[in-house]
């Protein structure tokens, strides 16, 4: 995970997805790592905004993510 100053909005909206409801996701560590509300294409690659329990906002590749992948109800 890395941290950022990127917003959603600075994204058209082609290549942003909300993620409604958000869902809790976990760190590389196993620990919770936050709560995934948006992905945002960068560079030709789908990037997850995570927002930490102090607020703070992380973001993670998709590659990173493994596991059951969430129904695509929760992606519009």
């Amino acid at each position: 995970m890395f941290y950022s100053d990127m917003q959603v909005d600075d994204y058209a909206e082609a290549d942003r997805r909300e993620v409604d409801p958000p869902i809790e996701v976990e760190s590389a560590t196993w620990s919770p790592g936050g709560t995934l509300d948006w992905w945002v294409k960068e560079r030709q690659q789908w990037l997850g905004r995570v927002r930490g329990p102090d607020g703070r906002q992380k973001w993670v590749q998709v590659l990173i993510f493994v596991g059951p992948v969430p129904s695509i109800s929760n992606v519009r």
